[in-house]
């Protein structure tokens, strides 16, 4: 095998000597980087898969221990091994060394055999290493594809649910091994649409190309043969520009950078909701090409979302039946105008799909045989299709109106917020109470955002930090047990939290007078 190494030292000579003495006493193949600037090897580092770095400890831009350093905050892998090479015998930089986990420590002036043997013993502790993967990726192999399909479905449900109510999201980051809650959204379609099966075929490609230059630092999805979404995982907007600039610049390098438009949106973290990020994103792709006929085409696909949003709109208001047969025959001209007659049953089953988690339907019982109705629109013509959607549709909504008018009924909204009420201080999920009052999480997130004006999240929030005000001004605990008595498991959360909804801390809340607190 080849084994890649990188050296970065701000003395050219450094870095030829060092180079030189590997290329002319090592047996294995090699292949070398060399680099004068701490920051531009970082960035190699970071999007490139080396065995080896040699860094110097003064550089002018950024010293080997801090390129160590901020490796490590982005990167968990453990390679490459860092051999350290400097000038300076002080035991503080050997000790943050060792903290940085550095492979060597070689002081300057070197000699040949410093390099070679500790190359070397490097090369014998990588092979270990790859051992070791090797096997892990033996054992794994049957769950790469289950993942992918997690990773294909999960995607949406980070953009466009309130994810904090319905999954864990430290288990997911576990799942995936990336961070979940900073990132970079990106969005790619195809110019030149083909039939359904070419596009995601097209755009599968292209989604396996993104995948394997970046490694653990992005998830996929590909939504309907339309278009590719992914999510970039970054902990800084620094860090998002380095992606961005990455991205386009492996991108222009393929054989369909012309036949493709791609939109980035700005860094967000996922509190801020993902949602808005991907509309960033998804409008910056189709801002590329401003032709006439492009600006039509962004006109009517506006238009098609707008009406696929009062449609999902009114099957939660289900009392809105009447006018849902005006968006079905309206929505259809607009599939065809758009995506033309072949894939009209593709756009007609992805809609009833939405609905049908929309509603929270989780069995044929329920509602229509899905099953059935997909095989029926597959094999019918394009005026068959519409009359089958138009049946579909209203069989859903009338489901939903009667599931609707069932909950509003048996007051099992108002049970649950009573128990939240009651068990706010202790550790509970809308997954949780979602359960126990027989409700589809999804749906009930938002049956209580209807019924409190708020999210679940918000709401439990708001009612812990109401009752952390009365222990505030009614005992003598301290911040950090407050924090715990009333449900927070992190006492900097609870701070946080505080202050966004008392615009202040606890600490200055607890000092104002009576008469001048808040809540």
């Amino acid at each position: 095998m080849t084994y890649k190494i990188l050296i970065a030292d701000d003395e050219k000579i450094v870095v030829d000597s060092i180079k030189f003495i590997l290329e002319n006493n090592l047996n294995e193949d090699i292949e070398i980087s060399t680099f004068t600037f701490g920051r531009e090897a970082l960035e190699n580092l970071l999007f490139d898969s080396y065995h080896i770095a040699f860094v110097d400890i003064k550089m002018p831009d950024l010293d080997g221990l801090e390129l160590i350093e901020e490796f490590r905050k982005m990167r968990n892998s453990e390679l490459p091994l860092f051999i350290i090479v400097s000038a300076y015998d002080k035991f503080e930089f050997a000790k943050k060394a060792i903290k940085e986990k550095a492979f060597a420590y070689i002081l300057k002036p070197y000699s040949i055999e410093d390099i070679v043997l500790t190359v070397q013993s490097a090369i014998a502790h990588i092979n270990s290493i790859l051992a070791k993967t090797k096997e892990n990726i033996e054992k794994n192999a049957q769950l790469i594809v289950m993942r992918n399909l997690l990773e294909n479905s999960f995607i949406p449900t980070l953009i466009f649910k309130n994810v904090f109510d319905i999954v864990d999201i430290n288990q997911y980051e576990k799942i995936f091994g990336i961070n979940l809650k900073s990132g970079i959204l990106m969005v790619l379609s195809l110019k030149d649409k083909n039939d359904f099966v070419s596009s995601f075929k097209e755009l599968d490609n292209i989604r396996k190309d993104i995948k394997i230059s970046f490694e653990h630092k992005v998830l996929t999805s590909i939504g309907m043969g339309e278009y590719l979404i992914c999510f970039f995982s970054a902990f800084s907007q620094k860090e998002a520009e380095i992606y961005k600039e990455k991205i386009q610049e492996i991108l222009k390098q393929k054989p369909y950078w012309n036949n493709i438009k791609v939109g980035f949106s700005d860094f967000y973290y996922l509190d801020e909701g993902y949602e808005k990020a991907f509309w960033e994103a998804y409008y910056a792709m189709l801002d590329i090409d401003s032709s006439d006929e492009n600006e039509e085409n962004e006109h009517l696909l506006l238009l098609t979302e707008n009406l696929e949003a009062k449609l999902i709109h009114s099957i939660n208001n289900p009392t809105q039946i009447p006018v849902i047969e005006n968006y079905i025959n309206q929505l259809c001209r607009l599939y065809v105008e758009l995506f033309g007659e072949n894939n009209l049953k593709y756009k007609v089953i992805k809609l009833i799909i939405m609905l049908l988690l929309e509603i929270g339907i989780e069995n044929r019982n329920e509602s229509v045989d899905i099953e059935k109705l997909i095989s029926q629109i597959l094999n019918s013509s394009s005026e068959q299709i519409v009359d089958i959607f138009k049946k579909a549709l209203l069989t859903l909504f009338s489901k939903a109106k009667i599931k609707h008018d069932q909950i509003i009924n048996n007051d099992s909204i108002n049970k649950a917020i009573e128990f939240i009420n009651q068990n706010y201080n202790q550790e509970i999920t809308l997954s949780q109470i979602s359960t126990a009052f027989n409700f589809n999480p999804y749906y009930f997130s938002k049956l209580f955002k209807k019924y409190t004006g708020v999210s679940f999240k918000t709401y439990l929030t708001k009612l812990r930090i109401q009752n952390a005000c009365q222990l505030l001004k009614n005992s003598s605990k301290s911040i950090k047990e407050i924090s715990f008595a009333v449900g927070f498991s992190d006492p900097n959360y609870f701070i946080k939290a505080f202050k966004k909804f008392t615009g202040m801390t606890p600490s200055a809340y607890r000092s104002l007078p009576d008469e001048s607190k808040p809540i």
